[in-house]
């Protein structure tokens, strides 16, 4: 049953108009932990508060999330590449409110994130046929397209906006993907379809690219050294430490050397690699699914659903924290005042750490069986 006929049934019942609203209240006031819902072609927006679940059907699959700051109870969920919907869904009457699509010939590459004012919103995007990276514009009111910028790479991903409130960060992971199709163009020598086979791994070009919202330029550029490290999510501090994870193409690299999967960026100088211990660096697998800071303990989590396990580090000195093992852990978000971590994974299950300790609450413990969460987690309240 949905919230909405749930409170219809309040009032048809004669429950008072105040208690109606006290319920409403209560219900924006919660903290929910929402992420992209997907199994058995079943694809939804799915959000927990406490042992509770509720989900809206999307009718794709979505892989982030972003909060509209002017409308406090309204979520987007942005499709997973290359799909080309999202969905806006109230979480607290959970209905769908408005869907939009990327312009033809664009796919949306999964993340999304508004101006300071929430006026605008900047969505990841990629050009099909050639892979370059567009910022798509759109108004945040009525999802009408503004405008596009490039992102000054291949294969865009993450994007977030830096504390000065014009400068957007984004995540270049340098991977044409999609199908190939018969006939010359785009770039390498055939065109492409959507899809996601990885095409041009011996050319891949990562990058970390800092833009101004209003110019469209590029400020600055930052690659690891690692080029074959794909830089895919990111998180960013209130001061401006941005936290980046990666996905390593170890099949297109000429060595086998343990490579560090996480690294922090602060404008103007090189990557800061977290690339100990070792042995947690090893178990990863080559591959992170999410980053996340917290802006209280300055820790950042970083999570490896190959590995099964989430890994944490001193934001400020790169000193390692401790690690969590979760079966297939790909979703890490922070509470709403950031004392917790909360992790997800495709089964079900959620769990919370403190911010500072990392000991987790085992209290907090929760399996929603029905829920197949995808890719990231954020943390909501209204």
């Amino acid at each position: 049953m949905q919230r909405r006929q749930f409170i219809a049934l309040l009032a048809a019942a004669g429950v008072a108009p105040g208690a109606i609203f006290a319920y409403r209240q209560a219900a924006a006031a919660a903290e929910w932990q929402l992420a992209a819902q997907g199994g058995d072609g079943q694809f939804a927006l799915s959000g927990s508060h406490g042992d509770t679940l509720r989900s809206v059907a999307s009718g794709f699959r979505g892989h982030d999330l972003a909060q509209h700051p002017r409308r406090r109870q309204s979520v987007l969920m942005f499709a997973r590449r290359p799909g080309t919907e999202c969905i806006e869904a109230d979480f607290v009457d959970w209905q769908p409110v408005k869907r939009f699509s990327a312009p033809p010939g664009h796919s949306f590459a999964g993340h999304g994130c508004f101006s300071r004012d929430g006026r605008r919103l900047f969505t990841s995007e990629i050009v099909n046929a050639d892979g370059q990276g567009r910022v798509g514009i759109y108004d945040a009111d009525s999802y009408q397209r503004l405008g596009e910028m490039p992102t000054g790479g291949i294969g865009p991903h993450d994007l977030a906006l830096m504390p000065d409130g014009r400068t957007l960060v984004i995540a270049n992971g340098g991977i044409l993907t999609g199908s190939r199709t018969d006939g010359p163009a785009a770039g390498i020598d055939f065109p492409v379809a959507p899809g996601r086979e990885k095409l041009n791994l011996d050319q891949m070009d990562s990058s970390l690219v800092y833009l101004d919202i209003d110019s469209g330029e590029i400020t600055e550029t930052v690659r690891l050294a690692e080029p074959k490290a794909s830089i895919r999510h990111l998180d960013v501090a209130d001061d401006g430490t941005v936290a980046v994870a990666t996905q390593l193409q170890r099949e297109a690299m000429d060595h086998d050397r343990l490579v560090p999967l996480a690294a922090i960026h602060r404008r103007g100088e090189a990557f800061q690699p977290l690339g100990e211990p070792e042995a947690v660096i090893a178990a990863m697998n080559d591959y992170l699914g999410s980053v996340t800071i917290s802006q209280v303990s300055r820790l950042v989590g970083v999570t490896s659903p190959r590995g099964n396990l989430a890994g944490f580090w001193h934001l400020d000195s790169g000193a390692f924290a401790g690690h969590y093992r979760l079966q297939d852990v790909c979703g890490l978000a922070v509470s709403a005042d950031h004392e917790r971590f909360v992790l997800s994974n495709s089964f079900g299950d959620m769990r919370e750490l403190d911010a500072r300790t990392l000991a987790e609450d085992t209290d907090a413990r929760r399996r929603f069986e029905q829920a197949h969460w995808d890719n990231h987690l954020i943390t909501v309240t209204a």
